[in-house]
């Protein structure tokens, strides 16, 4: 990894100490080859892009060695920590020994809410490695399920490049102030094994924090040159903070032909586990879970289902009710504030509805402080249409187009505007290529100018790329709206928006803010929001 980190630009490693490229690269190669078919990060391809997953962590190390150094008076650096070919090969599964390491403190955590430690080599690797591989060499571990402060006993697993998974056994420090762990705020049963939650633990206000942290860590990593009037990152927490979750997707596991558990994977990669019902969940696809265990299991097999949270209409009253739908063709209705939308259960939709309106009025607010009035929402990466038909009823004369390379999504997005009775001559969605929306004939043909447009960017966790934000400075919107699932990716593009302007900067990030999307859990979303300088 290392040996591909170097062709990005240097400007980003700067944390770490370089040293033999040839002799590293062959070295990365090796450890490289024996790991490819452990990799968790399987979904972007992208190895070479810098916020790829995999060098974010590497990144992310090296940050915290730094801290650690200059709070132990140490000097660990990434060539202290990196695991030898014989090391890594001796804790694969299904052959390495039981390594058990007590009294392992957590000095930090990840943005994937991984507790940081770091313990010598020399407490366990001798046997694997020579000396020199050994003394005055580090193990830098990843444990899920901890908190700095916490002192653990850490099984130790899988080894990779430059770090190691560690399996909590046990907290030592249980109640110690120096830890911030409450574990009286642990709701779910099943918190310790499951994947899907990794901050329950911690008090609300300090899984905020955390979120804020992990803002602030990707715009140093990525954009560390932007400057903000106001506090970077702040996290606008969710009106709920369990039962909120729309969409569950649990899975099953299947023995001798049977469906025997339904449910999510272990933290620690055993396999699913038994899940009766999820506290992040609404009450309505808990009471679906519920149906659908004594419905399949012990049935045929089967790989997962899709629970979502819908609306139903009496038809005798007019009233709608809450409910919950199972399966991967059902019609999901939602509604927020005053707007109905309907989507295809495989579409994209935000999985917390009630934090939705807080996105909105934050948008409406920059739109007001405008000094030219909006007259038109362009809505790239549109989905079903949210945010143009959400921001629809900004004033009445107001225009808005969407596109999206999704055929069903679009389908759904033209379906909704007929339902909230928006007027076509003024709402468009089509199928299209977000990245070339610009140069789209139809668009070209809407007559719609940047003056007085407000452009919303919503893209997929991989960002956008250069030809978008190229045409974009060229449409020269009043106001850009980057909303985001990924925050490294949106520092990387907004670095890069930056760039492209050269000399002459026509736009400032005037905020960065969160929006806790995703309470008890490791994901952030955050809203970056653009302004046109007024001399331009």
């Amino acid at each position: 990894m290392l040996a591909r980190i170097r062709r990005i630009e240097p400007s980003l490693w700067t944390t770490q100490r370089l040293y033999s490229i040839k002799t590293t690269a062959r070295k990365q190669e090796k450890v490289s080859s024996l790991l490819k078919y452990f990799k968790k990060t399987k979904r972007r391809k992208d190895l070479t892009d810098p916020t790829h997953p995999s060098n974010v962590t590497f990144l992310e190390i090296c940050q915290f060695l730094k801290d650690y150094s200059q709070k132990t008076h140490a000097n660990v650096t990434d060539v202290d920590i990196h695991n030898p070919y014989d090391v890594v090969k001796a804790f694969l599964p299904f052959q390495r020994r039981s390594h058990i390491i007590p009294n392992v403190k957590i000095w930090g955590v990840s943005h994937n809410g991984e507790g940081l430690a770091i313990i010598p080599k020399s407490m366990y690797a001798s046997e694997y490695a020579d000396s020199e591989n050994v003394l005055g060499k580090y193990t830098v571990l990843m444990i899920p399920k901890t908190v700095p402060g916490d002192k653990v006993t850490v099984l130790l697993k899988m080894h990779h490049e430059f770090y190691a998974e560690g399996e909590l056994i046990e907290v030592l420090n249980k109640g110690s102030r120096d830890s911030k762990r409450n574990e009286r705020m642990i709701l779910c049963k099943h918190f310790q094994e499951c994947n899907g939650c990794q901050l329950q633990m911690l008090s609300y206000p300090e899984q905020l924090l955390f979120k804020q942290n992990v803002i602030r860590k990707a715009y140093q990593l990525f954009y560390p040159n932007l400057k903000l009037d106001r506090e970077l990152g702040v996290v606008n927490p969710s009106p709920l903070q369990y039962s909120y979750r729309t969409k569950l997707t649990p899975h099953f596991d299947v023995r001798d032909g049977k469906c025997t558990k339904l449910g999510f994977q272990h933290v620690n990669n055993r396999g699913k586990i038994d899940v009766g019902n999820c506290p992040i969940a609404t009450v309505e696809i808990n009471e679906k879970l519920k149906q659908a265990r004594d419905k399949y299991l012990h049935g045929p097999p089967m790989k997962q289902l899709t629970l979502r949270q819908s609306m139903r209409v009496d038809h005798n009253t007019g009233e709608f009710y809450e409910t919950a739908l199972e399966g991967q063709s059902k019609v999901i209705t939602e509604k927020i504030e005053d707007f109905v939308y309907q989507f295809d259960s495989n579409c994209f939709f935000q999985n917390n509805n009630s934090i939705l309106p807080s996105v909105l009025d934050y948008i409406r607010h920059h739109m007001r402080q405008l000094k030219t009035p909006v007259e038109n929402v362009v809505d790239t990466y549109c989905g079903v249409g949210f945010f143009g038909i959400a921001l629809s009823n900004f004033h009445d004369k107001l225009n808005v187009f969407g596109i999206e390379i999704s055929e069903s999504s679009i389908k759904y997005a033209n379906h909704n505007m007929k339902v909230n009775g928006l007027y076509p001559e003024r709402t468009r969605f089509i199928l299209g290529d977000a990245s070339n929306i610009f140069g789209n004939e139809e668009f070209e043909k809407s007559g719609i100018e940047g003056k007085g447009s407000v452009v919303i960017v919503d893209p997929s966790r991989k960002g956008s790329d250069e030809l978008f934000l190229k045409q974009l400075l060229q449409f020269e919107p009043d106001m850009i709206v980057y909303v985001s699932c990924n925050v490294f990716t949106q520092a990387r593009d907004l670095a890069n928006f930056e760039k492209l302007q050269g000399d002459n900067q026509k736009y400032r990030v005037e905020d960065i803010v969160g929006f806790d999307f995703f309470p008890q859990t490791k994901h952030v979303e955050s809203v970056a929001i653009l302004k046109k300088s007024v001399s331009t």
